[in-house]
């Protein structure tokens, strides 16, 4: 949902700043006022095309600045592009340079207006201004229909068998090619298998031969510590043996006279008995000790080949080793190739006949789906005064499947009798878009994951009585989603929550467009009133006028009510704070 707007210098307006709420909101004023600026300036923030000529003469820059309140949805596209998030509420800023050059804020982040577009796509729905209206789009017709006829079991079942099919042609194509390329693969699996098994590395050896290698190259200086060290506990009369033995032989002596030293006497017996076992490991040690230059040699031959090897394929000993395995399967895979890809051809083709069979059932539902999503639009068309214009969902079954299915799946239109429906997207403008896209949005209520839409002149062509039915769609409408009406009508605009009139003025002899939020009550009234005379608001037209209020509130109940931003509360000191 939309909670504020800020607008600077762009064309006619010098500064506008609006927040919205909840419900439906209404924007009046005469032709040429500024209505579609705004329009225009909240598809700048979708990032929309930009274009130098909008800043207001006599200005280098111009910006537009929103807050959408933060979703599920805009909080994981914030998270997956790696933007900060604020909590309740996404700040977007958008400023255009007249040398062409722009900037794009996203919680005070600068990024792209890619970024930006990935970010706010589906967030609102702009009608007129094809680039933006998601339901325009395509490419996004199937999801809308799976969404409506809610086939996700369906689609779920083709997924996996599709998924299965994948896998095999992936085994498939690691067979593929020529024979001559097979047989050159074969031929290079088994020279680096062949260089492997003749080194014939076992875990671990690396470490062994290591330790080993360090022991042979220092056998010298190992014997000689090692005598040294037998010397100093065994081989002096300063000996440890022979200090720890006299001091034994003392707190003996002790003992006899005082018993509370028999611990001491026990721990000097224990530290006599290591240090013998220390002294006979030493004397073994040394005597075992052998200088092998020809050991030396081959150990150093085998480190070297076994580094060799593992630099080659760029692992551990232990990764060489899972690497032998790998390849003497490939190896063997490709030795029975033929084989086996008839086994995997006979596999393929019934795990395929599984994927169309999954794939028809979901061509089944999907068009069994647009038959009533087709007929409900039509319903809605109807009661907008296009009772006559053609809409359908095509869905034309394919040969070719894809990770959605094998439909084709697109939105066909008519405005016109006896003219053939073609593509949505080249044949709805204007008001026909705007209440097309009523009647869609309508259809898909219960589905639909857009926060806002924009209506721009949905009311254009009608009157009288189809005009009140109109304000009643949107307003049904806006029980769901947030929405923003651009209309000319006082049959639509009485349905609002919240009305908004931008009219221009002369300010130090230049125009600009200024936006004033009309109070339930007298000004809304008169609005309504002018809306219905023109410039002279009658006595007759103002009795009208709160005669069409006092019917639009007895068709839907109590109005809603609606809380109101001070001046630095809500979406409009959260602006200012922007800036």
């Amino acid at each position: 949902m939309l909670l504020g707007l800020r607008i600077s210098n762009v064309a006619v307006i010098e500064e506008v700043e609006v927040a919205f709420g909840a419900g439906l909101t209404v924007l009046t004023g005469e032709t040429g006022a500024g209505k579609s600026i705004l329009v225009d300036s909240l598809g700048l923030l979708l990032g929309g095309r930009a274009d130098a000529d909008v800043i207001r003469a006599g200005c280098e820059e111009a910006s537009v600045e929103g807050v959408f309140a933060r979703t599920s949805v805009l909080g994981a596209r914030l998270e997956e592009l790696g933007l900060p998030d604020l909590g309740e509420e996404v700040l977007v800023r958008r400023v255009l340079g007249r040398t062409g050059r722009g900037k794009v804020y996203v919680n005070g982040a600068l990024v792209t207006v890619g970024v930006l577009a990935k970010l706010t796509r589906g967030a609102v729905d702009l009608a007129g201004q094809h680039e933006h209206v998601s339901l325009f789009d395509s490419g996004l017709h199937r999801v809308l229909l799976d969404r409506y006829g809610e086939v996700e079991e369906a689609l779920a079942t083709y997924f996996g068998e599709y998924s299965a099919l994948r896998e095999v042609d992936a085994r498939m194509e690691a067979l593929g090619g020529d024979e001559a390329k097979v047989r050159e693969r074969a031929e290079f699996l088994r020279f680096q298998l062949d260089e492997i098994t003749r080194i014939d590395p076992e875990s671990g050896e690396d470490v062994k031969l290591d330790a080993e290698r360090k022991r042979l190259s220092s056998a010298e200086k190992l014997r000689r510590l090692g005598s040294e060290a037998e010397l100093l506990v065994a081989g002096e009369e300063a000996s440890a043996l022979e200090t720890v033995g006299r001091a034994l032989g003392l707190v003996h002596d002790a003992v006899k006279c005082d018993a509370t030293l028999s611990p001491v006497a026990q721990s000097l017996s224990t530290a006599l008995s290591e240090l013998e076992e220390a002294q006979r490991r030493l004397n073994r040690y040394v005597e075992g000790l052998e200088s092998d230059p020809g050991r030396l040699a081959d150990v150093d031959e085998r480190l070297d080949g076994l580094k060799r090897l593992c630099r080659k394929h760029g692992a551990t000993l232990d990764g060489v080793l899972k690497k032998r395995g790998e390849l003497e399967t490939e190896l063997g895979t490709l030795e029975n190739r033929q084989e086996v890809l008839e086994e995997l051809a006979t596999e393929r083709r019934k795990v395929e006949e599984r994927a169309r069979k999954a794939a028809r059932a979901l061509s089944k539902a999907r068009t069994t789906s647009a038959v009533a999503f087709s007929a409900q639009v039509r319903e809605g068309l109807g009661h907008l005064a296009m009772g006559k214009a053609a809409f359908e969902v095509r869905v034309t079954p394919g040969e070719t499947l894809r990770p959605d299915g094998a439909d084709e799946v697109e939105f066909f239109f008519s405005a016109n009798p006896g003219e053939p429906a073609r593509p949505l997207a080249k044949v709805a403008s204007g008001g026909e878009a705007s209440r097309l896209l009523l009647a869609l949005k309508r259809a898909l209520a219960g589905s639909d994951a857009c926060g806002c839409y924009v209506l721009d002149e949905a009311d254009a062509g009608v009157s009288g009585a189809i005009a009140d039915v109109v304000g009643r769609m949107i307003k049904e409408v806006s029980g769901h989603r947030q929405v923003l009406c651009i209309t000319h009508l006082p049959q639509v605009a009485a349905y609002a929550d919240a009305h908004l009139l931008i009219r221009k003025a002369v300010k130090a002899e230049r125009t600009v467009s200024q936006v004033t939020v009309l109070a339930a009550g007298s000004d809304r009234t008169q609005e309504l009133a002018r809306m219905m005379s023109g410039v002279e608001v009658t006595r007759e037209a103002l009795g009208a006028a709160e005669a069409l209020v006092r019917s639009a509130h007895r068709s839907l109940g109590a109005p809603r009510t609606r809380r109101e931003s001070g001046p630095e509360g809500g979406p409009r000191g959260r602006l200012r704070r922007l800036a």
